[in-house]
C-alpha cells in the first residue's frame, strides 16, 4: 500500500513539474528580450534533452536582460528550483523510492510557486 501511495505521489509531482515548465516558458517569453525554451516532453512524454540544455542556457541569457538585478536573480532561482524538482523525480525513477527525494521535489515546487507569484505580482525586493 505504501508503494502505491509513493507511485501516486510521484505521478502527481511529475505532472506538476511539467506544468511548472509551461509556466516558466511563459514567464521567459514575457521578458523584454524573450527567451524561448522548447517543450520538455515529446509525444511519448519523454524528456527532451534540448529543453533541458536550453533552460540551462537561459540562466546565462537572463544576465543580458534589461531588468533589475533582483529580477534576474529571481528568474535564475525559478530555473534552479525547476531543475531541483525535475532532478529529484528523475533520481526517484532511476534509483528507486526514498522519502527525501519526493519531499525535496515537493519543497522545490513550493519555492518555485512562491518566487513565480512574486515575479508576477512585482513583489521582488532587494533581499
Amino acid at each position: 500500500m505504501a508503494d502505491h501511495g509513493d507511485k501516486e505521489r510521484l505521478r502527481h509531482l511529475e505532472e506538476h513539474v511539467v506544468g511548472m515548465m509551461g509556466y516558466l516558458q511563459e514567464l521567459l517569453l514575457d521578458l523584454p528580450i524573450p527567451v524561448v525554451i522548447p517543450d520538455v516532453v515529446d509525444d511519448d512524454d519523454k524528456p527532451v534533452r534540448e529543453a533541458i540544455f536550453a533552460l540551462d542556457r537561459a540562466r546565462d541569457l537572463i544576465e543580458d536582460e534589461p531588468i533589475a538585478e533582483r529580477y534576474k536573480r529571481a528568474y535564475e532561482n525559478l530555473i534552479l528550483e525547476w531543475f531541483t524538482a525535475y532532478e529529484m523525480i528523475v533520481l526517484r525513477q532511476m534509483a528507486g523510492p526514498a522519502p527525501w527525494r519526493l519531499d525535496a521535489a515537493q519543497f522545490a515546487i513550493a519555492r518555485f510557486t512562491i518566487v513565480a507569484a512574486m515575479i508576477e505580482d512585482g513583489e521582488i525586493d532587494e533581499s
